[in-house]
């Protein structure tokens, strides 16, 4: 006989069948679903070597196209140095230069002393003088058959007659061990110590028989007084970044000849 329960409130009824299949309803969807979410779950772990794959796909091809932005900006930077150069050669025809790479340095941030790419081959001298478009680099050392090394401005080498545009007076730039970490270099040797002044220009003055007349050096970044208030000497910025240098014009003097 079937076992019948009465709805309170209500005229209908179950069957002790009917009812368990209400019960149980509920219970097989819940385990369904769950059944469902772990079939889902081990199938995702089961791609889940696809996925890295096609991750690491993606980053290469990210890499890859990171890697060709930082090479077209290296050109472009390339390109307008070396344009730069170009403008500084056609605005001098009054001098032979050349066009040189810098190939090797000594160890440091600062280019004291460094190797270029051209030597004999290309008539280069020792004492020729090297530029870049912003200003005066230094002068050749040594000369080989295909390399020529550069001591530059801030080498505690290095000596240059200067001259001082605003003032007309002559002095001298000298590298400086001190000075040299900050890409700087000392003026000395001023006949009218009292007219220096901070962000005057300093050139070449033509004097010493190697550097032409009116390479830029620097600008004049602090005048250094003694205890009495005399100018002792000067501290100079350089117009060349002696730690990004890369390309460079040697002006390839007559011997014996400065214009």
């Amino acid at each position: 006989m079937g076992i019948s329960f009465a709805l309170v409130g209500g005229n209908s009824s179950l069957t002790g069948t009917n009812f368990a299949e209400v019960i149980t309803s509920p219970v097989q969807g819940f385990f369904t679903s769950i059944g469902n979410g772990v079939g889902g779950f081990f199938e995702f772990i089961g791609q889940a070597g696809n996925y890295k794959e096609e991750n690491k796909v993606l980053r290469d091809e990210v890499d890859a196209k990171e890697q060709t932005i930082r090479e077209l900006e290296s050109y472009q930077q390339e390109n307008q140095r070396l344009r730069a150069l170009l403008e500084l050669k056609e605005s001098y025809p009054q001098y032979d230069m050349v066009g040189c790479e810098v190939i090797a340095k000594e160890p440091g941030n600062w280019f004291h002393v460094f190797t270029i790419d051209k030597g004999k081959n290309y008539n280069i001298k020792k004492d020729d003088v090297v530029v870049t478009h912003k200003g005066l680099v230094g002068r050749v050392s040594q000369v080989g058959e295909n390399w020529a090394k550069v001591v530059s401005l801030i080498d505690t080498e290095s000596s240059v007659g200067a001259l001082l545009p605003r003032t007309q007076d002559i002095a001298i730039v000298d590298g400086d061990l001190a000075l040299s970490g900050n890409g700087q270099c000392r003026l000395s040797a001023v006949s009218n110590t009292s007219a220096l002044a901070a962000g005057d220009e300093v050139e070449t003055s033509g004097l010493g028989g190697v550097y032409p007349k009116g390479l830029l050096i620097g600008t004049i970044k602090e005048v250094i007084n003694d205890a009495v208030g005399y100018s002792s000497y000067a501290i100079v910025d350089t117009a060349v970044d002696f730690e990004h240098v890369r390309e460079v014009l040697v002006i390839r003097m007559p011997q014996n000849e400065i214009p």
